[in-house]
């Protein structure tokens, strides 16, 4: 096994799993791309990114029983035997193997308020020619908003052959679309602020038509349904934007991880991805502190009692730096201080009499040059994590000060950093991290609404204001996200039938009313649609360019950019 190329998160998952067989890979799912079988003969699989050459012939994996599901390509989706990991990090043509994560799911007032109907009467750009791709939880496709206008439905969730960009799920067409059901509701919601017709509660971009992926939230299915969208509409010869109104923080928030890497690859003219900035700007999930030289320091974070099965910490710090990793519970019993392990396995295990304690400490990121480490506690067999205070203790060996971020991740979204360690910045993780990707926080034009009891309903969140949920920047490099902001909350939009919403968040039998950055890029990418219409070789530099020049925060001159607001609320009145 050469452990130097595998990330600390799939170290550790394989760690476990040779250590404890399958059932260590139960809690793993919840995060990883791992598969269990029903099927007690077949073996439990796993979803990963391979790095390698962009021209590497990997077809031999296939002894193995490795899928590759790309040719061609510097980051590449696979599915494979978690025991071929082995036999996978031994082949010279592969440089890095990374887990696929599983991400989370991030119109009557809002169009006015950014002068969408004023651009659309002055341009009649209605989207005709477009194509807009929604990666999200499905649409409902029998709704009336949408009606003709969906070409197909890539179902990652069926069972089928799959397409082109892998052989999982089933492609759907024409009255086999009905056969895909949204029961989330999220993606219908989001494909009607997008693209949505109706005379009340209308899309942006109401004549595009639409291809739909029903992903399963695996990043690395994410990235195949990217390449199909983009490869379907290069064979009908159109423009096409994709919108991702989802993201976690498993990566290094740099924009460095696989998806946001495949994102950059795949974009160009008449190819945008439009992403969510995230909806964690009032948790405490980032801690952040600078070690000075020589020294020790302390970040606390809280796990709530008898609720969460694992923690996980994801660490990142400059490549110029040092440190040892130590982790203190509730009880104050604690772990050694674990140093960079280079060679060989950089995983350790640690029994302290209130939790099981795992930490990967391994060499330098090969693709941005930096530390990463990941701590990993579990409860005691199989009860919960101990609740209380932790402490993860960090070292300095270095000359020189280093900064170090991280970012809480449990089964459960709920262990918080607390006291000092607590930053409320640097929350945009994957795939909003993306250099290409437009990065949309979200901007609240609606408190009020009235639902379907004819009950008025008031929402505590400031008018006008950027929305008290939306992620803040920078990125952990310092590069500027988001891009701009967009009406998200709170958005009437398209209702699934198959959904199940209280009915204080409905408007009627069709509509529903929901806030996140989530319904905020689905604005813009009805937006950009609009701009592809007019120049269909647009690309994101140009799309950013054309955003950034006719947005503005409230009070501040134009062109000021802020880590919340990005550049500002777009005013399509000039675009």
């Amino acid at each position: 096994m050469r452990h130097e190329k595998l990330s600390p998160g799939l170290l550790l998952a394989y760690h476990d799993y040779q250590s404890e067989g399958e059932p260590a890979l139960i809690t793993h799912k919840r995060s990883l791309g791992i598969v269990t079988s029903k099927n007690t003969v077949k073996p439990t699989k796993s979803v990963i990114f391979i790095y390698c050459n962009a021209e590497a012939d990997l077809s031999e994996l296939s002894q193995y029983g490795i899928q590759v599901n790309q040719n061609t390509g510097s980051v590449r989706t696979a599915y494979l035997p978690i025991d071929s990991l082995d036999a996978l990090s031994e082949e010279a043509a592969v440089q890095r193997l990374k887990p696929s994560r599983k991400l989370k799911l991030a119109m009557d007032v809002a169009p006015g308020a950014v002068h969408i109907p004023d651009f659309k009467s002055k341009t009649g750009l209605t989207g005709k020619g477009v194509i807009i791709g929604i990666i999200d939880s499905g649409i409902d496709s029998k709704h009336p908003a949408f009606d003709g206008r969906i070409l197909s439905i890539w179902d990652q969730t069926l069972p089928g052959p799959g397409v082109i960009e892998g052989s999982y799920g089933a492609e759907l067409t024409g009255t086999q679309l009905t056969i895909s059901q949204d029961t989330d509701g999220h993606g219908t919601h989001v494909a009607g602020i997008a693209a949505g017709a109706d005379t009340t509660y209308g899309g942006v971009a109401p004549d595009a038509e639409l291809i739909i992926i029903k992903t399963d939230l695996q990043d690395a299915h994410i990235a195949d349904g990217i390449r199909y969208i983009f490869r379907v509409a290069s064979e009908l010869g159109r423009p096409a934007i994709v919108n991702l109104s989802l993201g976690g923080h498993a990566d290094g928030h740099d924009g460095s991880d696989s998806l946001s890497k495949i994102i950059d690859a795949e974009t160009g003219p008449g190819r945008i991805v439009c992403c969510a900035a995230g909806n964690e700007g009032n948790d405490n999930i980032h801690g952040q502190a600078t070690i000075p030289a020589k020294s020790m320091r302390g970040m606390r974070f809280n796990v709530p009692l008898n609720q969460v099965g694992i923690v996980w910490l994801n660490a990142w710090y400059s490549r110029n730096s040092e440190l040892e990793v130590s982790v203190r519970g509730p009880n104050g019993f604690v772990t050694p201080f674990q140093k960079i392990i280079a060679n060989g396995n950089p995983t350790q295990d640690y029994d302290l009499p209130d939790a099981q304690v795992q930490v990967a400490t391994p060499g330098a990121d090969p693709v941005n040059g930096d530390h990463n480490f990941f701590v990993q506690v579990r409860g005691k067999g199989k009860t919960p994590v101990q609740g209380g205070i932790w402490q993860l203790r960090v070292r300095n060996t270095s000359s020189t000060d280093t900064r170090l971020d991280v970012w809480t991740l449990d089964d459960s979204s709920s262990v918080f950093f607390t006291g000092q360690s607590v930053k409320d910045s640097v929350k945009i993780g994957s795939p909003g991290a993306a250099t290409s990707a437009i990065t949309v926080a979200a901007y609240t034009t609606k408190c009020n609404y009235t639902d379907i009891d004819a009950q008025a309903r008031e929402m505590g969140m400031e008018l006008h204001g950027i929305s008290e949920f939306s992620s803040e920047g920078p990125l952990r490099n310092q590069a500027q996200k988001p891009d701009v902001a967009a009406p998200g909350a709170m958005i009437i939009s398209t209702l699934s039938s198959n959904a199940n919403f209280d009915r204080s968040m409905t408007v009627n039998s069709k509509f529903v009313a929901m806030a996140g950055t989530s319904m905020a890029t689905p604005f813009v990418t009805g937006i950009i649609t609009l701009l592809l219409q007019r120049d269909p070789k647009l690309d994101p530099a140009a799309v950013k360019d054309l955003l950034r020049k006719n947005s503005s925060i409230p009070g501040k001159a134009a062109g000021t950019f802020d880590n919340k607001w990005g550049y500002g609320v777009i005013n399509a009145l000039n675009l």
